[in-house]
């Protein structure tokens, strides 16, 4: 599996006006790996190749682990800044979140829970509707953030 972005960022070396447009990148990077895996989970179930569906899950639970280390160090970076602070906690619960529910919808799906599927796929909608709030408030939070510090 090729990866996402090979651009290696160190959040240590960031100055801290790049820190939340680096969060946007990272979180870019975060759909771009939940849209994999749902090519991934599509081809499984045409194929049934359970090995190379492992495989690719392995690859796939490495790039979330980073992603989510790097959006730990920003948060860490900007534990004085209570509010965005805040956000980036809130907005990595719910990406939690997001990751259990994918997996219940998986399994629902490979059980053929319908009612379980109609179910979860409403949480989703519900908690992507909530990302896309968080991440709004970031950016309102980069504006004032960057007029502050500039």
């Amino acid at each position: 599996m090729e990866t996402i972005d090979n651009s290696e960022i160190n959040i240590n070396e960031c100055n801290i006006n790049e820190l939340l447009p680096t969060l946007f990148r990272l979180q870019s990077q975060r759909c771009l790996t939940y849209q994999r895996l749902h090519d991934a989970q599509i081809m499984f179930f045409t194929t049934h190749n359970f090995p190379a569906f492992q495989n690719f899950l392995s690859d796939i639970t490495i790039i979330f682990a980073r992603i989510s280390e790097e959006v730990l160090s920003i948060k860490k970076r900007l534990e004085d800044k209570k509010l965005i602070y805040k956000h980036i906690e809130q907005l990595q619960d719910y990406e939690q979140k997001k990751l259990q529910l994918t997996n219940e919808l998986f399994l629902a799906k490979v059980e053929k829970k319908n009612d379980d599927i109609e179910n979860i796929n409403e949480k989703l909608t519900e908690l992507i509707h909530n990302i896309n709030e968080i991440l709004e408030e970031l950016r309102y939070d980069q504006e004032d953030f960057i007029q502050i510090e500039t």
